[in-house]
C-alpha cells in the first residue's frame, strides 16, 4: 500500500482514529453506564442469619468496654516515635563526630554525656512506635479472635480439643 492510496470510490482512505481534536469514543457494541443495556452488579441480599450474627459481635465487641481507636493521636504519636529514634540516632552520631574532632577533655566529655542521652531517647522513641503502630494491629487481631470463636469450625473435631487454638491464616484452597 503507496503514501498515495484510494478506495474503491476514488476517495482517500478515512484516518484510523478520530480526528485530532475529538476525544476517543467507546467502541460499538459496549455498554456504558447511560445505555440501556448497561446493567450495574447486583451483589446478593445478606442473609438473615449473618445479619443476626454481626449484631452479636458488634454487642460482645461493645461489651468488652475497649477504649475508643484515638487513631488521629495514634498516628502523631507514632510518628513522634519514628522521629526520636531518628533524633537518637543523629545524637550518637554528633556525639561521636565532636568527640573525635577536639583534643580539649571538656569537649569530650559534653560529647559523652550527648552520646549517653542519645539512648534514653532512642529507646523512647523505639518504645513510642512499637506501641502505637501495634494498638491498630492489635484491635484488629483481637476482633479477629471473637470472630473466630464465634463461628463453628468447618470439619470434625474430638470434643476434648480446643478448635480454636489454631486459626487459618489463609483461604482453604478448593
Amino acid at each position: 500500500m503507496s503514501m498515495n492510496s484510494v478506495n474503491a470510490d476514488g476517495q482517500p482512505p478515512a484516518p484510523a482514529g478520530p480526528p485530532p481534536g475529538v476525544p476517543p469514543t467507546v467502541p460499538q457494541g459496549v455498554p456504558t453506564a447511560g445505555s440501556p443495556a448497561y446493567a450495574p452488579p447486583r451483589h446478593a441480599a445478606v442473609p438473615a442469619a449473618t445479619q443476626d450474627r454481626t449484631r452479636q459481635f458488634t454487642a460482645d465487641v461493645g461489651a468488652l468496654k475497649l477504649r475508643a481507636p484515638k487513631t488521629m493521636l495514634d498516628t502523631q504519636l507514632m510518628w513522634l516515635g519514628v522521629g526520636l529514634m531518628v533524633l537518637g540516632i543523629g545524637m550518637g552520631f554528633g556525639a561521636y563526630f565532636m568527640s573525635h574532632g577536639t583534643t580539649l577533655i571538656l569537649t569530650q566529655n559534653d560529647a559523652i554525656t550527648l552520646g549517653i542521652s542519645a539512648i534514653p531517647v532512642s529507646l523512647l522513641g523505639f518504645a513510642l512506635f512499637l506501641r502505637f503502630s501495634l494498638s491498630t494491629f492489635m484491635r484488629f487481631w483481637l476482633a479477629r479472635l471473637i470472630a473466630a470463636q464465634q463461628t463453628p469450625q468447618q470439619g470434625t473435631a474430638d470434643a476434648g480439643t480446643d478448635t480454636t487454638a489454631v486459626l487459618p491464616t489463609t483461604p482453604a484452597k478448593h
